[in-house]
């Protein structure tokens, strides 16, 4: 089901995955990012039981600081708002993007940690859809054990 696309972003869902696409097609200056950002944020309140969430950035490599800080400060907490229940998060780079990560990583106190998301990060995307399956896979697991 297409959330929406225009020639930069084509979000999707997912249906049988229960699985929110966003896949950036070409480098988002704010206001794409943020009309892109809350049509999925309107679709997630209208869906509630949209928790797994994958974001493909191979295209376009990383956001700039001021896009990260309005994720991370402005839409993260509505998507809890909406929600109300942890969310998870599936990130995917491009190789050289990813390595420059890994290699100039710093635990950084100051920045603010959305807890109820958690993220984790790929180079790609079959990779990242098949952690988010499992991890929905181990909560079904775990709020319905067998009896034997």
């Amino acid at each position: 089901m297409v959330i929406f696309e225009n020639p930069g972003v084509n979000i999707t869902y997912q249906q049988q995955e229960q699985l929110l696409l966003i896949s950036w097609l070409k480098k988002p200056d704010m206001v794409l990012l943020k009309e892109a950002y809350y049509h999925a944020l309107q679709f997630v309140c209208e869906h509630l039981q949209t928790y797994y969430f994958c974001t493909d950035q191979t295209l376009i490599g990383p956001l700039d600081r001021e896009q990260e800080n309005w994720l991370i400060q402005e839409f993260y907490p509505k998507v809890y708002d909406c929600i109300k229940d942890e969310t998870y998060a599936a990130v995917v780079f491009n190789t050289t993007h990813f390595q420059a990560i890994v290699t100039n990583y710093q635990a950084s106190a100051i920045m603010p940690q959305q807890h109820f998301i958690q993220f984790n990060y790929f180079t790609k995307l079959q990779e990242a859809k098949q952690w988010l399956l499992d991890v929905k896979k181990g909560q079904f697991a775990a709020l319905n054990p067998s009896i034997n």
